[in-house]
């Protein structure tokens, strides 16, 4: 009987025993799993404070929102900042290395849009924008005023929100070539316009400059206005099309930059036109547009530095980072080049 009983007791200390032992493992993992998933939260937390500006405080991370990276010129500009801000001498000067978040909008202003909510989560001090679209960029602006991210638009402007102004003011582009034929056509020309993109906000400012600066000649016709899409292909076909409808009629062909112009050069020089129209256009520094001017097959351009802007903005984003009071706007000088004074932008 007692050998019963001792049976008995020793066979409930031993389940005792196994149950503590798998009770303790259990707590054990637990303990484990709490303390691995306690590990993540904190990186996600430090991660997420990484990406917090704080008041008073810089992450030194820029936003740089371009309108397309396809476009030469675009692409000129935001590179040319890009490499003036991640500089060693950029952060000499404000104390700090400061890095660029760079995004191709592919001149879709959702995408663009999409692109600035990205880059407001990554914690941002400032926003400089090529913006797409003037009414649609609002929807961007407004986001960064409500997270306190100041915004300068490049080269273009916003409907709504606040915000300031850096490059080049698109409306006298298009005046300075309008003065031009103005100041420079014979009574009566005719005028083929080479317009941009349509319905983008650079085109319609550099339109409505051009017709401005041509207002002072009640003589001049423009007998055609049609989109390059500034592009040097579509603008061949263009070219065509007006020189199969009005030939000899066309005294002068306006383009509003000049990888169009590009495209009207070589279908009138393969028409054997190019000494019979009196051609108005753009040049960009770094690209292969002044030979134009140099070679007498373009007689005109608007000088417009797309390496000066990326500069200009540079300069304003150290001016921010330096606590330093930045103006409304802050526009680069433009130029009127032609054979005549070729030589003082060139050689």
């Amino acid at each position: 009987m007692k050998k019963r009983v001792l049976a008995m007791m020793m066979m409930l200390i031993l389940t005792a025993s196994v149950l503590a032992g798998c009770g303790g493992q259990g707590s054990q993992e637990k303990e484990s799993t709490e303390s691995q998933n306690n590990g993540e939260n904190d990186a996600s937390s430090e991660e997420a404070d990484s990406n917090e500006k704080k008041d008073d405080e810089f992450l030194y991370k820029v936003g740089y929102s371009n309108l397309a990276d396809s476009d030469e010129n675009c692409n000129l500009s935001a590179s040319t900042f890009k490499e003036v801000v991640e500089s060693e001498e950029f952060a000499e000067a404000v104390g700090h290395e400061v890095s660029v978040e760079w995004t191709d909008s592919d001149g879709d202003i959702t995408m663009q849009t999409s692109n600035v909510e990205t880059l407001i989560a990554k914690g941002i001090d400032v926003l400089f924008l090529v913006g797409v679209d003037a009414a649609g960029n609002t929807t961007a602006v407004e986001a960064c005023n409500k997270a306190g991210i100041p915004v300068f638009m490049v080269a273009s402007t916003s409907e709504g929100g606040e915000w300031k102004m850096v490059g080049f003011n698109e409306f006298d582009c298009g005046k300075v070539q309008g003065e031009y034929v103005a100041e420079n056509a014979e009574e009566g020309d005719k005028i083929c316009y080479m317009t941009g993109t349509a319905g983008t906000e650079n085109t319609v400012l550099r339109e409505e400059g051009f017709l401005e600066g041509l207002s002072s000649r009640d003589d001049l016709e423009i007998i055609s206005t049609q989109s390059g899409e500034y592009s040097a292909e579509t603008a061949m076909q263009v070219t065509e099309d007006w020189v199969q409808a009005y030939g000899d009629e066309i005294d002068w062909i306006v383009t509003q930059d000049n990888q169009m112009a590009q495209g009207v050069i070589e279908v009138l020089k393969a028409s054997n036109m190019i000494d019979k129209i009196r051609i108005s256009s753009w040049i960009v520094p770094g690209t292969w547009d002044a030979e134009y001017i140099k070679n007498g097959e373009s007689e005109h351009a608007v000088y417009v530095s797309f390496v000066t802007l990326g500069e200009t903005a540079a300069e304003v984003c150290k001016e921010f980072y330096m606590g330093e009071e930045i103006p409304d706007e802050t526009y680069m000088d433009l130029q009127s080049v032609t054979i005549d004074n070729y030589s003082e932008f060139f050689e």
